[in-house]
């Protein structure tokens, strides 16, 4: 039982030395709201995680990511990516085409006025 909360401290510790580490590197503190944001959910499953042993319930991470209902949820999501993948694929094809027709043509546009702003 010590053996294991000194194992779980070492770990909090060497976690909090990494994340204070990556805080410093971060150049802009626009990323830092993120990556505490972030690093404050990893931080919350870390400290749940002798309180779900204690009830029993240690490997609960494991077994919602061995469950079939994740490993369906991950597959369709990998099928919708080759989908994207390949249309997007298809699209530049498309688009290419359409760029080497025209270039074929010698067709030039012109631009009369450019606005930006209201």
């Amino acid at each position: 039982m010590f053996s294991y909360l000194y194992e779980w401290m070492m770990k909090l510790s060497f976690y909090m030395v990494m994340v204070t580490m990556v805080m410093h590197v971060v150049p802009n503190s626009d990323y830092k709201r993120y990556i505490r944001f972030f690093t404050g959910l990893a931080l919350a499953v870390m400290l749940t995680d002798p309180f779900l042993r204690l009830l029993g319930m240690g490997n609960l991470w494991q077994r919602l990511y061995d469950s079939p209902v994740y490993r369906e949820q991950v597959e369709k999501m990998e099928e919708a990516s080759q989908y994207l993948y390949g249309a997007s694929e298809d699209l530049e094809a498309g688009l290419l085409d359409i760029w080497q027709e025209n270039e074929d043509d010698s067709a030039s546009m012109g631009v009369d006025e450019i606005k930006i702003g209201r």
